[in-house]
């Protein structure tokens, strides 16, 4: 893609009127307030100052990222019927399907990790999938549902566990190898192209360009000045539609996203969680992460 950006937006400090709103747009991360061009077809917008992507405009927007989506479901789909992995031991051969993985560990009594496979490995992915399809497809739905599920997209995107999954499964394989013959089965292949699509549709939806397809952004009463950061013009950025808004606002009007200019103690809660992450990262190096019988 084709990187376009007005080099006039770092500099200019004239106040849009209410109608060139639309085409203003914050920074999500150097929250500098950035006035956007006409994108061409294959190009993308980026800030000038921290050059993070603002937002892109896919050939065939509509379709690329229903296609994607679709032809993730259905790679899903074989993946569940056919067998995943198989494995022979001393002369006793096994194979499993996913759809069966909650059931054995629902025998084994780790009934908490078969929730936590099926809902980040198979329901947030498939539901992200569907709403994709969906909002894409302009699909005749209430608003408030076109709002809930555009609103549940992007705050489930960051939990579908796919590639996480996959990952887990080629280190089990080399742990196996050592007590038999570890095979694929004919939906491996199946669920990779499904955890490769799936990226890919989530890559294709560009946020801004979604929600503004769903509904306009809320207005603003008050002049805005194209090259200074929303802190000091009292506005912010929603995180989950992107629309601009008065910095004492609490929720969103458009995607009912609560949200802050500053999370409170934001710099103490990353401090903690990175040193306890540093502590947590040495033992889980040393001591055994699996014991096979």
């Amino acid at each position: 893609m084709v990187c376009s950006h007005n080099n006039h937006q770092q500099h200019s400090h004239s106040a849009p009127s209410a109608a060139h709103q639309d085409n203003l747009m914050l920074c999500p991360q150097c929250d500098m307030l950035v006035a956007l061009p006409p994108l061409a077809y294959g190009s993308k917008a980026v800030c000038p100052r921290c050059k993070t992507t603002l937002s892109a405009r896919w050939d065939e927007p509509r379709k690329r990222p229903i296609g994607y989506a679709l032809s993730a479901l259905f790679m899903l789909v074989l993946a569940n019927i056919f067998p995943f992995i198989n494995m022979r031991v001393a002369g006793l051969g096994n194979e499993i399907r996913l759809i069966q993985i909650p059931e054995v560990m629902v025998a084994e009594d780790y009934a908490s990790m078969a929730t936590l496979f099926m809902v980040f490995v198979q329901l947030i992915p498939a539901f992200c999938m569907v709403a994709i399809i969906l909002l894409c497809a302009r699909v005749r739905l209430p608003l408030g549902l076109k709002e809930w599920m555009a609103r549940v997209l992007f705050q489930f995107k960051t939990w579908c566990m796919v590639e996480i999954f996959l990952a887990g499964v080629l280190v089990s394989f080399v742990k196996l190898m050592a007590y038999g013959d570890i095979g694929i089965g004919s939906s491996f292949v199946p669920y990779c192209l499904f955890c490769l699509l799936q990226v890919r549709a989530f890559q294709c939806v560009d946020r801004r360009w979604l929600w503004q397809d769903i509904e306009p952004a809320p207005r603003l009463n008050r002049p805005l000045t194209v090259g200074r950061t929303g802190m000091r013009q009292g506005v912010r950025s929603c995180a989950c539609c992107t629309a601009i808004l008065p910095a004492d606002q609490v929720r969103c009007p458009r995607c009912h996203t609560k949200g802050y200019v500053r999370r409170r103690h934001s710099l103490q809660w990353t401090l903690a969680l990175l040193v306890t992450s540093v502590m947590l990262y040495i033992p889980a190096n040393l001591m055994p992460i699996m014991v096979t019988e």
